[in-house]
């Protein structure tokens, strides 16, 4: 799956300094995606701990996604029996504590 060249850099620019970013980006079917991690830190000053975190989760996200992907599976599906079992009908915002949804314009 591809990122088309205006999309990538229209991403690039909306990036703020000094933080890194992990974009993952699901292709129309869902079933697939594309990782993109981003340093706009001063490449000149000392590696930040986060660029170690960010390397180790690129590295995880590498060689065990089989592994990330049933500890995420098995999170939401924790969390979605305790929801359904209170009688709530579940929805992504209901599960993703850890995750800041932003809402976009028309999208939502």
């Amino acid at each position: 799956m591809a990122i088309n060249n205006t999309e990538l850099e229209t991403e690039k620019m909306s990036l703020l300094p000094n933080k890194f970013y992990l974009v993952m980006t699901p292709s129309a079917d869902g079933q697939a995606f594309d990782v993109t991690a981003y340093d706009t830190t001063d490449p000149k000053k000392p590696i930040p701990s986060a660029f170690f975190v960010l390397k180790g989760l690129m590295d995880i996200i590498d060689t065990d996604l089989d592994g990330v992907v049933q500890k995420g599976q098995m999170s939401v599906m924790d969390k979605m029996v305790e929801l359904e079992n209170k009688g709530e009908d579940v929805t992504s915002d209901m599960i993703s504590d850890n995750i800041e949804h932003v809402k976009l314009g028309k999208l939502h």
